[in-house]
């Protein structure tokens, strides 16, 4: 017996200038299923969402919510229509608590004035309902990513939404953390709710869906049971061709000479940590997330402080005290935030693109723009950066196009040093095998290649060379054959380090 549809979007139409973001897709969603919804970036899944989120209008088509044709103007019709949106950008306030943004702009009142004891008593049951064990007077912004995501998840549970659309929600996640998450969605499931999930991670797609819609290019490609799918065939149909290797092939021979070598200690009394990157080489930073990989990476480029650091590239002394430090070495990261720390969201694609080599074509103190011209034109092309215009602001672009102006802003400052922390976090099968060749390219260039990522069959996939992190230490290094999961979960959990001495907890 088939449930009961809780929505239905007929023929949906959205057009931005240039481009139509949404054309003619029909998608429908019922009580106690889980609906994925999956394609490349840029395929039209997001502006599909934020229709029903009440963020844009469509400009044709009709959606109705049990049975009623809805006209959902803003974020709050949409929410009366019992419809609830966790975002892969989080909506939280980070100077308020817990409990302020559990209740922002539902607040429950005694009189004519705010009853604090309800909205206590309203947060202490969401945060039981998700698993959260955190004191809801705490300020948001003082907690890790990971529980932010899931004070989110809860505040729109506390909404009593009929209908909850999950947007990339384990991006910031442990793998403990997604198993909660999980099994609040299958819950969610049970008690009759209707779950659109988007994920671009397609082991989790194959473990919550009853039924998948591909997207591409802003047109629906197919809806079937997750049972008609296996693995291969949904990539082909959201890429539009069969995947054969996702990865490109490893460095034939790594070369004999040192590219680069740093040595830090964080404080007085502290180990060091030294490693070292040889030509052609791509060398992955494994382990568990949280144990010192990103502090250390992020150490080369300046933006931690240390007792000591010394950098050694091409058989040369580098400075790295400071960013500026850093760019002036030749050093390059794509930080594990884009939308923070990488791009500049209200500049165009062209601004973006050209940011990190303005000193380099500066004549006079005047900058040369048929030089910078060439050079941006140049990695829309190589990179197959999908937009309107090179004036377009970043903001409007789907997270792979803004990842991919991340890589192109540093490829052309032809860096010697590459950190690359979570490079494919939030994109698409289609854009990542592009990162992945970006990746070997600059290795084969003689580019220093240094890549974090939790993805452990990324990890594997483009690493010659895998360093696995405990506490802050060294504790296993993989080469070739030896590169596997069990090897790196082995060394995750060693608490000696390469040298045979203690780990330090």
């Amino acid at each position: 017996m088939q449930s009961t549809l809780l929505l239905e979007m007929k023929e949906i139409v959205k057009t931005f200038p240039g481009t139509k973001a949404v054309d003619k897709v029909s998608f429908d969603c019922r009580a106690g299923e889980v609906h994925c919804l999956v394609g490349e970036n840029g395929a039209g899944k997001s502006t599909l969402m934020k229709m029903l989120a009440g963020v844009h209008q469509p400009d044709a088509g009709i959606i109705s919510i049990e049975g009623k044709n809805c006209k959902l103007r803003d974020n709050a019709e949409s929410r009366k229509n019992g419809i609830g949106v966790v975002y892969q950008e989080l909506s939280l306030l980070p100077d308020c608590s817990v409990a302020e943004n559990i209740s922002m702009g539902m607040w429950p009142k005694r009189g004519i004035q705010i009853d604090w004891h309800k909205i206590n008593q309203r947060a202490a049951e969401v945060l039981a309902h998700v698993n959260l064990e955190i004191d809801p007077d705490e300020l948001v912004g003082g907690l890790p990513m990971a529980v932010r995501q899931m004070v989110e998840i809860g505040k729109v549970l506390s909404q009593q939404p009929k209908i909850i659309i999950f947007d990339e929600p384990t991006a910031s996640l442990s793998k403990g953390e997604v198993k909660v998450l999980f099994g609040i969605i299958n819950k969610l499931r049970d008690e009759g709710k209707g779950i659109i999930y988007i994920s671009h991670r397609l082991e989790e797609v194959f473990e919550l869906a009853d039924r998948v819609t591909v997207m591409k290019d802003g047109k629906k490609v197919v809806t079937d049971s997750i049972a008609a799918f296996d693995e291969n065939k949904l990539i082909s149909k959201m890429v539009g061709r069969d995947l054969q290797d996702v990865f490109p092939p490893k460095a034939a021979r790594i070369g004999e000479n040192v590219i680069f070598s740093m040595n830090v200690r964080y404080s007085a009394g502290a180990k060091p940590i030294s490693f070292a990157v040889r030509e052609g080489e791509v060398l992955g930073i494994g382990g568990l997330q949280g144990q010192g990989q990103i502090k250390l990476l992020q150490s080369i480029f300046g933006l931690e402080t240390v007792e000591e650091l010394s950098i050694e590239i091409h058989g040369e002394q580098r400075s790295a005290k400071n960013q500026a430090d850093a760019l002036g070495s030749k050093i390059a990261l794509v930080p594990e935030n884009r939308g923070d720390e990488g791009v500049f969201l209200g500049a165009s694609v062209y601004e973006n693109l050209a940011a990190a080599t303005l000193d380099q074509r500066k004549k006079f103190g005047f900058i040369k723009k048929r030089e910078e011209q060439k050079g941006v034109s140049r990695m829309i092309e190589e990179l197959a950066v999908k937009i309107s215009s090179q004036l377009q602001p970043a903001n409007s672009l789907s997270g792979g196009n803004m990842q991919k102006l991340v890589f192109g802003k540093w490829i052309l400052a032809n860096p010697d040093v590459i950190i690359l922390l979570e490079p494919t976090k939030g994109v698409d099968v289609g854009t990542k095998q592009q990162i992945y060749r970006i990746i070997r390219e600059l290795a084969n260039n003689n580019a220093a290649v240094i890549i974090y990522t939790s993805d452990m069959l990324e990890l594997i996939g483009v690493s010659d060379r895998v360093m696995v992190m405990n506490h802050d230490a060294f504790t296993a290094e993989l080469q070739g054959e030896e590169i596997t999961e069990e090897n790196i979960m082995k060394g995750a959990v060693s608490t000696v380090d390469i040298n045979g001495e203690e780990v330090r907890s």
